[in-house]
């Protein structure tokens, strides 16, 4: 996804100096002891313990604000489950990159979905602008990787090609591990010809790690690497695929490995197992795909607008990314729609954008919305994005990821007047939504295309997005609860203010 700079979450830098730098991460049998709550290291990683939804602690609706308790997040739950669904349907049908991915069958099929939903709810002018003009986009098609020692052979089923990766035929490298993938680290170290293997620091997540941002990919690459892998530093083995830009990051493969995988190819290194590594990966640039925005209308009492808008794709079942902001959205469309136009003061516009982790170009997506909705944004008192609006807190105990009973932080971002900064963080903190302690300078996520348009905000939560790891199971209920109904009192408060009185001042107003 699109993103800014970010705070490094700390519980996941933890796991690199409390496991990885010291090489004593195992690979132990699932059924051994759990971590004790001191830490030590008594047993093998363990997969996190996900709760269910009536276990987590939620904030008190108070007295005065029972008006937001139609406000349903078992019913976001459930948009969710039919979300992900779709996602589950492009992997059971046979596809290694898998997801709602743009210009896929599974891209029209959740546009769809959110229009039928939109119509259900009660949304006027309910649309679906297909974009016919999608760039050529990145697609690998089929890819394998097996590590072959002196004493078994094993797949390393989490191997995933980072976007725009170099295809490569089939090919037998040796491994060398090279740390972090820093300067130091390939002192004198033969890389030419070989597959350089490197471990990256969750920078929080799925989405980003230290070995993408270090210049690890380029320094292989001018040492003569033929392939790169990188293995991502989460407890555990899940797939996952960070995004980057619209060229090839390198003219060589580079693939990412979940932390198992990697940890068994470390073995055999260490082992002096003379590992190779069998690789291939088939990549297709395709031409003519299209992807749709869906739009609905709740008119208000004035032309003056409030946008609230989502994106639609996803990698592997994107629950967090982006199925609870789907859900939000038309959870927030269902509540606006059943009152009377009365009690809306601006009108409201429910759109979807698609192309977030892949190229949309000028003519199709957000991009597109941005460049030919002027007019709309001109009076819009408040853009609204929903993503990523839930997901569990999770800590790092011994060398295993545990679940807890609280919704995380989120990072976050408010563009407009002091008085819209003031109305978003009261409404943060009345229904108990977490956030970090300073806020974005610029914001990430969608956000990031039309924040100058009009003022705004957004909550994002980002650990395990980008990962198979995103699943239902780490969006409670509780941190739904807490997200819609602040977006809903914040679009209330919001419709008691004038353009101008929400707008940041100009420059040249200042000192005035």
């Amino acid at each position: 996804m699109r993103s800014s700079k970010i705070a490094v979450t700390a519980v996941f830098v933890s796991v690199v100096l409390g496991s990885v730098l010291a090489g004593t991460e195992q690979r132990r049998p699932q059924n051994a002891q759990a971590p004790q709550a001191g830490g030590e290291r008594s047993g093998p990683a363990q997969p996190p313990l996900w709760l269910p939804d009536e276990e987590y602690l939620r904030w008190p609706l108070p007295p005065s604000e029972q008006v937001y308790a139609r406000l349903d997040a078992h019913r976001i739950k459930g948009y969710i489950n039919e979300i992900t669904a779709i996602s589950r349907k492009s992997r059971d049908d046979g596809n290694q990159y898998w997801g709602r991915i743009t210009g896929t069958p599974y891209d029209k099929m959740t546009s769809d979905w959110i229009a039928a939903q939109f119509r259900r709810v009660g949304l006027e002018q309910v649309r679906v602008q297909e974009f016919t003009n999608l760039p050529p986009q990145w697609f690998p098609t089929s890819w394998e990787v097996i590590a072959a020692g002196t004493e078994k052979a094993v797949p390393l089923k989490t191997a995933f090609p980072i976007y725009h990766s170099a295809p490569t035929s089939a090919v037998e490298l040796e491994p060398v591990w090279a740390g972090l993938g820093l300067p130091a680290d390939f002192l004198g170290r033969d890389v030419k010809g070989k597959a350089v293997v490197v471990y990256g620091i969750p920078t929080p997540g799925g989405r980003s790690d230290s070995a993408l941002t270090n210049g690890s990919i380029q320094r292989a690459e001018a040492a003569g690497a033929a392939a790169l892998f990188i293995v991502l530093g989460l407890p555990g083995n899940f797939a996952n695929q960070p995004t980057g830009g619209e060229a090839d990051p390198a003219k060589m493969p580079v693939m990412m490995l979940g932390h198992e995988d990697g940890t068994v190819l470390r073995e055999m290194i260490e082992k002096h197992q003379a590992p190779r590594l069998k690789m291939r990966l088939n990549v297709e640039i395709r031409s003519g795909l299209r992807t749709a925005s869906v739009w609905g209308v709740l008119p208000g009492m004035t032309d003056e607008n409030i946008a609230v808008m989502a994106h639609t794709d996803s990698f592997f079942e994107g629950a967090m990314d982006n199925a609870s902001g789907i859900g939000t959205m038309i959870e927030l469309a269902q509540y606006y729609a059943s009152l009377p136009t009365s009690q809306r003061r601006r009108t409201m516009t429910f759109f979807t954008s698609s192309a977030h982790h892949s190229p949309s170009g000028e003519d199709a997506g957000l991009r597109w919305i941005h460049n030919n909705k002027q007019a709309m944004f001109a009076k819009t008192a408040l853009i609204v994005n929903c993503e990523h609006t839930s997901q569990t807190q999770t800590y790092l105990i011994g060398n295993s990821l545990v679940a807890s009973n609280a919704v995380s932080a989120r990072r976050w971002f408010v563009g407009g007047s002091d008085q819209l900064k003031a109305i978003v963080a009261n409404s943060f903190k009345t229904f108990g939504v977490a956030i970090y302690s300073r806020p974005e300078t610029r914001p990430g996520g969608e956000l990031g295309v039309v924040f100058t348009d009009a003022p705004s905000f957004h909550i994002i939560d980002h650990a395990f997005y980008h990962t198979d790891l995103d699943t239902a199971a780490i969006v409670p209920e509780a941190g739904l609860e807490a997200a819609v109904r602040a977006f809903a009192k914040i679009i209330d408060e919001v419709n008691k203010v004038d353009l101008n009185g929400l707008r940041a001042p100009r420059p040249s107003d200042q000192g005035r």
